[in-house]
């Protein structure tokens, strides 16, 4: 997200904006006058990492409503998102200040000096910045009974811990950057001023209150917060280089979908039953004999090995060194191997020959094969045949091998 730069103090030098930043594409409005100050750049720096673009920020604004003396405010803040109003005074004392005190009493300074109160000269400014919105933007801006309650806040980094801060009727008094950020962002208006969902009328509200403040806007800020440009339509050549792709990505889903279904946990090979329809598996397909006769390929046999591997391999591939999925992924190969009628000769499966594949894929991540499964693993695999409804049992001198079927 942007972050916001906010100027408005009129003595501590130009505006600029650090080489750090993103570029002068921020929701700050200066003043239109030339003669304005500017803040330092530092104050400018962080600002712009307290302050997110939320948030408006109008500096050294010149405000005249009629009856009041012309009103010049260091800020005006305004939160799109919790619709609060807030004028902000920046003050500057040559020593710390003793004592904030509220409206009627002046300040008080570390030597002793007394001081005009700060609180009272936002509290002015207030009443004019109130008459002029209440006249000019509300009617044209914000529907409803919209009423104009404006914050109001004193910053000087002469205040601090040391500070006798009275219990004040009006406003709040800072004296650190974070603290005044901290209350632009989440300090809610009893009136809040939201406005609707469309760009255009941001960008209105955005022009009407720079020539209220005498505030500009730079291009970059009108562009933001103008309506979104339209995405201009794909190229020819563009879609036609997506289709290509889209193609190429179904060729290679129609290559691992004729993996998995030669891999298939031996439906596919079982013979129908009478009277029921013929699935025809991949490896049945080469069987039928085609309208025009076509030169045979030799057939390839698989052996026992490659195809106990089809079990094993693809589901040993994805368990990132997980125990308990590798445990469970192990355990549905040596079912689908169980379930594979090609597997099955006349001397049954071959369990050693599970357990001989099933090492090197475990290795690496879990040692050996019975450290993962905690027991030996021809008794795993008698175990696992039992609880999936079976009846495992041995074949005479075939001590690798076991029948359950």
């Amino acid at each position: 997200m942007q972050r916001i730069c906010a100027a408005g103090w009129g003595r501590w030098g130009a505006f600029t904006i650090p080489g750090t930043h993103e570029g002068p594409t921020l929701l700050y409005f200066p003043s239109t006058n030339s003669a304005a100050h500017r803040p330092a750049d530092r104050d400018v720096t962080r600002l712009h990492s307290l302050l997110d673009d939320d948030v408006w920020a109008f500096a050294n604004c010149r405000v005249e409503a009629p009856g009041y003396p012309v009103a010049e405010i260091d800020w005006f803040f305004y939160n799109t998102r919790t619709g609060c109003l807030m004028l902000s005074e920046w003050k500057r004392f040559p020593k710390s200040v003793a004592v904030a005190a509220d409206v009627g009493e002046p300040w008080v300074l570390a030597d002793g000096s007394a001081v005009p109160n700060a609180i009272e000269q936002v509290t002015k400014q207030q009443r004019a910045v109130r008459r002029v919105i209440e006249r000019s933007i509300l009617p044209k801006h914000f529907t409803g009974h919209a009423q104009a309650k404006i914050a109001q806040c004193v910053y000087s980094p002469q205040i601090g811990e040391a500070t006798d801060i009275e219990r004040l009727q009006f406003g709040r008094v800072h004296g650190a950057l974070s603290a005044l950020a901290s209350a632009v962002q989440t300090l809610p208006s009893p009136s809040p001023l939201l406005l609707n969902d469309d760009d255009g009328a941001r960008l209105e509200l955005a022009r009407a209150l720079c020539a209220l403040f005498r505030c500009s806007m730079s291009a970059e800020v009108e562009a933001k917060l103008g309506p979104t440009p339209a995405k201009p339509p794909a190229s020819r050549a563009a879609v036609i280089i997506r289709i290509s792709e889209i193609h190429r990505e179904m060729a290679k889903l129609h290559r691992e979908l004729a993996h998995l279904m030669l891999a298939a946990e031996g439906a596919a090979e079982a013979k129908p039953a009478l009277g029921s329809p013929t699935m025809l598996s991949a490896g049945s397909l080469s069987k039928v004999q085609p309208a025009v006769a076509a030169p045979k390929k030799p057939v390839v046999k698989v052996t026992d090995h490659e195809r106990m591997r089809t079990h094993l391999a693809p589901r040993l591939a994805h368990v990132n060194g997980s125990r308990e999925k590798a445990t469970k992924a192990l355990a549905q190969a040596w079912l689908a191997a169980l379930a594979d009628p090609q597997l099955h000769g006349p001397a049954g499966i071959n369990v050693s020959l599970f357990g001989s594949l099933a090492s090197p894929l475990v290795k690496n991540q879990h040692g050996s094969l019975q450290k993962l499964v905690g027991m030996q693993p021809r008794k795993w695999c008698m175990l696992q045949a039992e609880q999936a409804g079976l009846k495992p049992r041995n074949v005479a001198g075939k001590p690798s091998n076991i029948r359950v079927r």
